[in-house]
């Protein structure tokens, strides 16, 4: 459905990451289409090539890894490294390092769906995803606990206490098959990225290697289908998913952070 309320535009955004995602059933021989592809991703503006394989593990019912496969991935990514668009047998994945607005996002994503759909021609739409990441560095005098929702941030014995690493995650059902994944990472340094979204070629607006305290807050919501693959339906799962998203955004963090987020 339509956006019912202004976008939330802030100039100085902790946002560092941004995906959208669309699994498919899969499609084997999608390494004979990737010429095609990779020449009509090229004309729209997105020259650079990587390729990688990706070995990933099966565990069984004991937790023990039943076999192994590996993956192999095509990415496509714009001039300036900000953007890409990566493709495999279960689908293609829409990634950001500069964001703007999700309806933005959309008319990128909308395109490649569609030159997806007619090079690809995918049966089934299986999963679509939206994460958002954003990295918190407080600004001089600042402490991290004045940008993030006390709430979010955990249990304290005392006051005095000084937090070296702090994890909290929450995981709740948004619909009959959507889940919203709720992280938060606090540390004093370290790396301030997802480790599962890695390797990442794009150039992040931050180093995410930290040598000071951070707070990493990643917004992870899906929703799991079995449906015939349709561009219009894609989009408009992404559109409820991003409602959920901005919701959960503003109550994790302060108005102090926002307002400080809304100065250019």
């Amino acid at each position: 459905m339509p956006r019912t309320r202004e976008p939330l535009h802030l100039p100085s955004s902790p946002l560092i990451f941004v995906l959208a995602q669309v699994k498919i059933s899969p499609v084997l021989a999608i390494e004979d289409r990737i010429p095609e592809l990779q020449e009509l991703f090229r004309k729209r503006g997105y020259p650079r090539f990587a390729h990688r394989k990706i070995e990933s593990s099966l565990h069984g019912s004991d937790g023990q890894i039943e076999s192994k496969e590996m993956l192999q991935q095509w990415e496509f990514i714009n001039k300036e490294g900000t953007a890409s668009l990566l493709i495999d047998e279960n689908g293609i994945t829409y990634q950001m390092a500069q964001y703007e607005v999700f309806e933005t996002m959309m008319v990128a994503m909308r395109t490649a769906l569609d030159l997806f759909a007619a090079h690809v021609e995918p049966d089934l739409l299986q999963r679509v995803g939206l994460r958002y990441v954003d990295l918190v560095v407080p600004s001089d005098g600042k402490e991290i606990s004045s940008y993030f929702a006390e709430s979010l941030r955990g249990f304290r014995i005392s006051a005095e206490d000084e937090r070296e690493a702090f994890f909290f995650e929450s995981v709740s059902r948004t619909g009959d098959t959507s889940k919203f994944i709720h992280r938060y990472v606090e540390a004093g340094r370290g790396f301030g990225f997802p480790p599962d979204l890695l390797p990442i070629t794009l150039k992040l607006r931050r180093d995410p290697v930290m040598d000071s305290p951070f707070g990493l807050l990643d917004l992870d919501h899906h929703i799991g289908v079995e449906e015939q693959f349709s561009v219009e339906s894609a989009i408009a799962h992404f559109e409820f998913l991003h409602g959920h998203q901005t919701r959960a955004f503003k109550a994790s963090v302060t108005e102090d952070a926002l307002t400080e987020w809304s100065q250019s």
